[in-house]
């Protein structure tokens, strides 16, 4: 049990940080160099993790680039801590959909691994969660947005529309207002709208910087009183 609770709290420390060396987070949890390396073994059999020369990083699936890269740059805590609260309402079989973006990019590496159904139109998304036999991935046909990692269009939603019912999804956002809820764009809302009519909860994942933002033409998805929630890091 201590070596699971060990590897767990390894685990965070890289899912926060990113990367890490052996000393630093021995350091950091209070425990021997030895402890870590045994977590970090565990964690690499898993597919979690890489180790590199004096300690390990986070395993990362996809290189990302452009604006993508820019997003996943700010606020990592708070996108790390709204993403751990995610997955704490997240219990094995359930069927869950995820729309693209940073925040949600943090939640489906704490769902490698998980015996879930995940249906998302990110493609990013799906190849994080790639070779988890665990974690069953279906991806919404569609064209690739020119702003995002997200599958777009009159295919993607009419495939949205006929997925099996789901348990949760989990959306982010561009803009949060008083009125709702909004996507960068007309089309990933488009898609948005569609998962949301399938899902028996939705909980929106998004930093409170998202607040008061100015919103795209298009792009409002959801109201307040057609979510269960906003995960936010506070």
């Amino acid at each position: 049990m201590a070596d699971t609770s060990h590897t767990r709290k390894v685990l965070a420390l890289l899912e926060l940080h990113g990367e890490g060396r052996v000393g630093e987070m021995a350091e950091a949890l209070g425990v021997d160099p030895t402890t870590v390396r045994r977590a970090l073994r565990r964690l690499q059999q898993m597919g979690l993790v890489e180790r590199v020369w004096g300690g390990a990083r986070l395993f990362q699936a996809v290189r990302y680039v452009g604006e993508m890269a820019r997003s996943n740059a700010v606020n990592p805590d708070a996108k790390h801590r709204i993403a751990l609260k995610a997955a704490a309402l997240v219990k094995p079989q359930m069927t869950l959909a995820l729309s693209g973006g940073t925040t949600c990019t943090h939640l489906a590496r704490l769902l490698r691994g998980k015996p879930l159904k995940v249906y998302t139109n990110a493609v990013n998304i799906a190849v994080e969660l790639f070779s988890y036999p665990k974690t069953r991935v279906f991806v919404l046909p569609g064209t690739l947005n020119l702003f995002s990692y997200e599958l777009v269009g009159e295919e993607t939603v009419r495939f949205a529309e006929n997925v099996p019912e789901i348990d949760v999804f989990f959306a982010g956002a561009s803009a949060i207002t008083e009125e709702g809820f909004f996507m960068r764009d007309a089309p990933e809302a488009a898609v948005a709208r569609a998962l949301r009519r399938k899902a028996r909860e939705v909980y929106i994942l998004a930093d409170s910087s998202k607040w008061g933002k100015e919103v795209a033409p298009g792009g409002f998805f959801a109201t307040w009183q057609e979510v269960s929630g906003w995960i936010k890091e506070d």
